[in-house]
């Protein structure tokens, strides 16, 4: 047993090691392309590597299916800052989406480089002076009371939106985005909505009442102001990015895998049923190796690739409850048949057949069919998933 967990190990640790060895790909800025014009990685994940500007902090990738990059959601984003300790000019980002073979794509790079004190100052004007604008716009006045000209949840969108464009080409080092103002800014709203501006007479705001009235009103405003201001300060605060330039890499091709299928070695440990009637159960069990052939590509269909036929046999013969031994045609060991799922990415759990027959007739040729037996197996192994391929 303790072989068969430090085999099992040692298979899982090959396994881990191989499939963390990425490919590296490296963007041609000049050129808009990649290497030396070769089509992307295909069904796998890889590395992208580039060369910046010093000036250049934070590198965002995003790629879209090949069908124009506007008015659609990219397929997968991520990005890369630089280390504030690391003065190197290139970046390594890890692309964990696998691009379907054959298929071409449309590739957005966008760089930032830190913003000045100056235009971060410039940027909180801009944002705040747009929100005081619409706020200002977004109530009448009688001389009662104040009232909402849009609903309250439509001015919170609007605002929303006036934040999200004015910092559209801005980027926080923590990823951190705006989402939406809090609540505290929507209540504020709801209590300035109805309010009775005769109440400024009462508070002595001093004057005549169309002042006070106005006084009252124009604080009113003022708070919420404030609040929204208050809120949108901690996201200009941070370490801020500002678009530099970018690289829209248009209908690039992905490599063409021309292998159908691949093999699929595997060890495991699994158990055959001799005898299922309850009063004399009998089983046996042992280290069995084998080969797996998966029903489909993963680009064809995510489940029929893990879905798999597996070929096998017992490393040596199986000895049931009642120590007797059992062996199997043709190569004197049991062997078998089965179908697997590999639910994780390491293991596969089969179910099948086993073929068995006494170990005195063992590989003897005539009088197969009458000397074999089939048992009920199941079992669970290692895969290491090696790739064979053809024609690449």
């Amino acid at each position: 047993m303790k072989k068969l967990l430090f085999t099992l190990v040692a298979a899982i640790c090959s396994i881990v090691f191989a499939q963390a060895q990425y490919e590296t790909v490296v963007l041609n800025y000049e050129k808009s392309y990649f290497g030396e014009n070769q089509p992307l990685p295909a069904e796998k994940y890889f590395m992208l590597n580039g060369v910046v500007g010093v000036d250049i902090h934070f590198v965002e990738v995003k790629i879209f299916e090949a069908k124009g990059k506007e008015d659609r959601d990219p397929l997968f984003d991520t990005f890369w800052k630089k280390d504030k300790t690391n003065n190197s000019p290139s970046f390594n980002i890890p692309i964990n989406y696998k691009l379907k073979e054959g298929k071409p794509y449309d590739i957005l790079f966008n760089f930032y480089r830190p913003v000045t004190e100056k235009e971060r100052a410039k940027l909180a004007d801009n944002v705040y002076n747009t929100l005081g604008a619409y706020i200002d716009q977004s109530f009448e006045v009688s001389n009662k009371r104040m009232r909402l000209i849009r609903n309250e949840r439509q001015m919170i969108n609007d605002m929303n939106n006036i934040v999200t464009r004015g910092m559209s080409l801005y980027r926080n080092r923590t990823k951190v985005k705006f989402e939406s103002f809090s609540d505290m800014v929507k209540l504020k709203i709801k209590q300035i909505e109805g309010v009775k501006l005769r109440k400024a007479e009462k508070l002595g705001m001093g004057g005549d009442d169309d002042k006070a009235r106005l006084s009252y009103r124009n604080e009113i405003i003022e708070d919420l102001k404030t609040l929204t201001r208050n809120e949108v300060a901690q996201y200009l605060n941070g370490d801020l990015y500002v678009l530099s330039d970018d690289k829209f890499i248009d209908n690039y091709q992905t490599e063409k895998v021309k292998e159908a299928y691949y093999l699929a070695p595997h060890i495991g440990y699994g158990g055959v049923i001799f005898n299922t009637d309850a009063e004399d159960f009998n089983y046996g069990s042992g280290v069995y190796a084998g080969l797996s052939f998966p029903l489909a590509k993963q680009s064809k269909s995510a489940f029929l690739s893990r879905t798999s036929v597996n070929i096998g046999a017992f490393l040596k013969n199986l000895e049931d409850v009642d120590g007797k031994v059992v062996s199997g045609p043709v190569f004197k060991v049991p062997v078998y048949a089965s179908l697997g799922y590999r639910p994780f990415a390491f293991f596969r759990v089969q179910a099948g057949a086993t073929f068995l027959e006494d170990v005195s007739t063992a590989g003897d040729i005539s009088g197969f069919e009458d000397r074999v037996e089939i048992r009920p197996f199941i079992g669970i192994s290692a895969e290491f998933n090696i790739w064979f391929n053809f024609g690449k």
